[in-house]
């Protein structure tokens, strides 16, 4: 089997995301990024406030949809999560357990009540929300830790022929972070 160059791999990405970023995405994000402005109370266009002020009309908004996420958010994180493994046979529940305890753990050294209460706040606003665990290596004096983050849904790309609503038969899911040069 030949190995794929840098170059060769770095196409493939670029086609797989360009098939992701088609219109219905560019349309979903724009859309999406409308519904957020308006939860950040800037729910009127420039052209709108210079109509109002031509009138001689007030510009202020009352902002009944903060309030609104804001309840939804507490009662959906109130609680942390139980995380709880299950032994396939009688045998193996000292396992389980410990699988149970390093999740739980997983989730205090990610600070994951907050990380969680980001991710609703996404779902609410923009449509989606998502979670990856990963692999802080800076952690534990440098011998790395697993942690989970909070992934903004801007910067993820879906293979756009995924029909599953948690994407499990997504054929690829690209994280693209535009970063300036100097990073």
């Amino acid at each position: 089997m030949a190995r794929m160059t840098n170059k060769k791999r770095a196409q493939t990405n670029k086609q797989l995301w360009d098939k992701a970023n088609n219109s219905h995405r560019q349309r979903w994000q724009v859309l999406s990024q409308k519904g957020y402005d308006f939860y950040l109370n800037e729910q009127l266009t420039k052209e709108e406030i210079d109509a109002l002020n031509e009138a001689g009309m007030p510009t202020f908004t009352i902002n009944r949809v903060t309030p609104i996420v804001e309840i939804m958010k507490y009662f959906v994180t109130a609680n942390n999560p139980r995380w709880k493994a299950v032994g396939a046979t009688g045998d193996d529940t000292d396992v389980a357990q410990i699988h149970s305890d390093i999740a739980d753990y997983c989730w205090y050294i990610s600070n994951g009540k907050s990380l969680f209460s980001q991710v609703v706040q996404d779902s609410f606003t923009k449509g989606i929300g998502f979670m990856m665990v990963d692999v802080d290596a800076d952690k534990d004096r440098g011998m790395g830790e697993v942690v989970f983050r909070r992934i903004e849904p801007f910067d993820v790309y879906i293979d756009p022929m995924s029909r599953d609503f948690l994407f499990r038969d997504a054929a690829y899911i690209i994280v693209k972070k535009d970063l300036p040069k100097h990073h």
